[in-house]
């Protein structure tokens, strides 16, 4: 592979007048940034409740320490000797690495904007329900309240009442509002005035939420700003900014990706069964006809299903990162292709670092990066067609990705296909052609892909949600809980070639490996994310280096944090799209 070196760039500084400037804007209203952050006073029995719950949320060097200052102002002794002692364990490598302390800037600066980012998400309801009992006072005393406001609303309170029951309540108090249609005149100032009440509740939530994406893009913490983008999105859908930041453009009414700007420029529309069409020859289709975009002709679409289920004569798909060969039939086809650019651009927001060209660190567009070509991907109606065509590497694997020919290779089961080997091969596919010739550890290749492989759709986009939502993790966890054997970390180190990880139970590794890069991508409230793809772009790129240069701890001390985090700890999240 040729590919083009891509680094990112090493972030702005933030301050710690920033810093405190973020969490005071961020913090719900009426409470200062010092009073979100400190408990009040606590009686021995609530004090000692909250420690439990700091305890399993305590799952790094930082969250560790912030603990034991915690149990210190508090006076919990015994509390705090037990933190202690695992801070104790907790030792630098023994070759420190030049730019540890450039490190330690940088993470000092990511944790702020991630911490303000989780306890604004934890009190936007404090922060819009008085608003919004404000707004439906005035609708139920004006009986003006038509159905897609209400709508609008009832959306609304599952993104800013973070409370279940109290968004469930909010809900109904919606649905019984009533509407009395009055003069033309009078509705026309009515709907005017509600419009500007509405403006009213989010546009203050749209300020805030802009000014975190800021501080997240300044500290480096590009997928953060994705999620907050893609979030705001679900209660300011025309937003300007958030649409432009998602590489989205205006045409007409809609908000679409580059490539879907073109197709509709020459005529065409998306149809979430049969993929681009031409827009006024929709009757046509409707009739069972359909316009064959490669061959560029028309024919029956059954006999067109027929004729691409051949292996020499597949479907030939393109979308803006994907160019899909298949012999399933169209509707599949089509389902396939969707789902490969959600993937992508989660891909892309995951390692998002792993993109970003030097000096890139504010302005990454997502989704935007060089492309020498559209990723090929050849998709077989069935496992016999593709065991023949494809000759898999082992028989029972459902797909694979092969960098020597540049491609990945699946199959359809029935009317549908396996969604997580798609995604675990496509991570190994997006980052081997967005890199050079490096050759990664296979565990950390292997991890990076198990990653991503149960991204599942939530509120319309693509999203990893929480340790739950990962089938192996789950597994993992559940064997250490169990007093069973699992690899440790130092166990995982050790599958550097091909051969290592052929060895020994495969499916052991697998979660292994998932549940190393779980961990170093989200332990102490995902502290070290950026050094992890930092570790994970440099293997791609030829440069690895050992472990502890990149975050800072002897292997000792970051196995000892990834046992602690899976058998006794509850991680936070801290993300919109990480929620499950």
């Amino acid at each position: 592979m040729k590919t083009k070196r891509i680094r990112d760039g090493e972030g702005g500084r933030l301050s710690a007048l920033l810093a405190v400037s973020l969490l005071a804007l961020l913090a719900p209203r009426g409470l200062s940034a010092e009073q979100a952050l400190t408990p009040g006073p606590r009686g021995p029995q609530e004090l000692g409740s909250q420690f439990d719950a700091m305890w399993k949320a305590a799952d790094g060097p930082a969250a560790l320490r912030d603990l034991e200052a915690w149990c210190a102002k508090n006076k919990l002794v015994e509390q705090r000797t037990l933190v202690a002692q695992v801070l104790a364990r907790l030792a630098p490598p023994e070759r420190a690495a030049s730019d540890l302390a450039a490190r330690e800037r940088l993470r000092s600066m990511r944790s702020e904007s991630r911490k303000a980012v989780r306890e604004f998400m934890a009190g936007r309801g404090q922060a819009a329900r008085a608003d919004l009992d404000k707004l439906l006072a005035w609708m139920k005393s004006e009986r003006f309240a038509p159905a897609e406001v209400k709508a609008r609303l009832g959306s609304l309170a599952g993104e800013l009442v973070s409370d279940p029951a109290q968004a469930s309540a909010f809900r109904a108090d919606v649905a019984s509002l009533e509407h009395s249609p009055g003069a033309a005149d009078e509705d026309r100032k009515r709907a005017k005035d509600l419009t500007q009440r509405l403006g009213a509740v989010v546009k203050p939530l749209v300020d805030r939420l802009f000014f975190a994406v800021d501080r997240c893009l300044a500290a480096g913490e590009h997928g953060l700003a994705f999620d907050l983008y893609q979030w705001l999105l679900r209660i300011d859908p025309d937003n300007e900014r958030a649409h432009r930041g998602l590489g989205e453009t205006r045409l007409g009414s809609r908000w679409l990706r580059p490539f879907d700007v073109d197709q509709v420029k020459a005529g065409l529309t998306w149809d979430e069964k049969l993929g681009w069409v031409l827009e006024k020859e929709r009757t046509r289709y409707d009739a069972g006809d359909y316009f064959d975009l490669d061959g560029k002709r028309w024919a029956k679409l059954a006999d067109l299903n027929r004729l691409h289920a051949q292996a020499p004569t597949p479907w030939k798909l393109r979308s803006e990162h994907f160019e899909l060969y298949s012999t399933a039939d169209l509707e599949l086809s089509v389902r396939v292709l969707a789902r490969l650019e959600a993937f992508f651009l989660q891909a892309f927001r995951q390692y998002d670092l792993f993109f970003a060209g030097k000096g890139a660190s504010g302005s990454l567009i997502f989704g935007m990066a060089p492309m020498r070509k559209r990723l090929l991907i050849n998709f077989y109606r069935d496992q016999d067609q593709y065991v023949k065509e494809a000759k898999p590497p082992v028989a029972w694997a459902a797909g694979f990705y092969t960098s020597q020919k540049h491609a990945s290779y699946f199959h359809a089961q029935g009317d549908t296909f396996v969604e997580s080997t798609l995604q675990h091969e496509l991570t190994h596919q997006i980052l081997g052609e967005f890199s050079q010739d490096g050759s990664p550890a296979q565990w950390l290749a292997e991890g990076a892909a198990v990653y991503l492989e149960d991204a599942f759709f939530k509120n319309g986009t693509l999203s990893l949600g929480a340790l739950e939502n990962h089938s192996r993790l789950v597994t993992y966890r559940a064997g250490l809980r169990a007093g069973q054997k699992e690899h440790s970390l130092r166990d995982v180190l050790k599958f550097a070639t091909i051969k290592e990880w052929d060895s020994g139970d495969i499916l052991m590794n697998y979660r292994g490996v998932g549940a190393a890069v779980y961990f170093l991508m989200t332990f102490d409230g995902g502290r070290y994310r950026a050094d992890a793809i930092a570790m994970l772009r440099d293997a791609y790129a030829g440069n690895a280096r050992p472990i502890e240069d990149y975050f800072g701890l002897a292997v000792a001390s970051l196995d000892l944090l990834m046992a602690r985090f899976y058998r006794d700890c509850e991680p936070l999240t801290d993300s919109p799209g990480t929620d499950k």
